[in-house]
């Protein structure tokens, strides 16, 4: 009874962690019709990312354990580079931090595409980018949109346009599986 009474905080918590990631409301870069674009808007929990040794999760049926802050963190390999993300359902596109952006070639200076993005920690610019590569669970994803944000972003998210292209994602109790 004491482990279920526990554990139901921390479920809640979890819960709560994962509503505070919304979905970002961005058009594809480059759409002809740039007066309608809404400005982006991600609310990001700032939450400290724990240093731990980066691997990518390459196996098809990999099963990733909820962190104890209650998100799912997931290593890929993108342009050559490790990336951790949090996993982001709410996320439309893969967002990246100023940070990862630089370790794939993509200085936030040099990118063309403009746009601002609200956190919670407050406004943020945004670029378009485009990852060459990403590599995770046993699949490759070729020329993905990426959202480049300066500031506000502790960690870059994994969004819906590459969660779709792993195929299946299985979230039960404190596991995720990607099929």
């Amino acid at each position: 009874m004491i482990g279920a009474m526990t554990r139901l905080p921390l479920e809640i918590a979890s819960f709560t962690a994962l509503a505070a990631f919304t979905a970002l409301t961005l058009t594809a870069p480059g759409s002809a019709d740039t007066a309608r674009r809404a400005t982006p808007v991600a609310n990001i929990a700032v939450t400290p990312v724990v240093a731990e040794p980066l691997k990518v999760d390459i196996q098809p049926g990999s099963v990733i354990r909820r962190h104890v802050d209650g998100l799912f963190y997931v290593t890929a390999e993108a342009n050559g580079q490790l990336i951790r993300f949090v996993v982001d359902t709410g996320a439309t596109v893969v967002v990246l931090n100023r940070e990862d952006a630089e370790k794939l070639g993509l200085p936030f200076e040099s990118l063309a595409s403009r746009g601002s993005m609200r956190t919670v920690g407050g406004s943020s610019d945004m670029r378009w980018a485009k990852i060459d590569r990403l590599d995770m669970a046993g699949k490759r994803i070729e020329k993905i949109n990426a959202a480049v944000v300066d500031k506000g972003l502790p960690v870059s998210l994994m969004g819906q346009n590459a969660l779709e292209q792993l195929g299946t994602v299985t979230l039960r109790g404190d596991t995720m599986t990607i099929h």
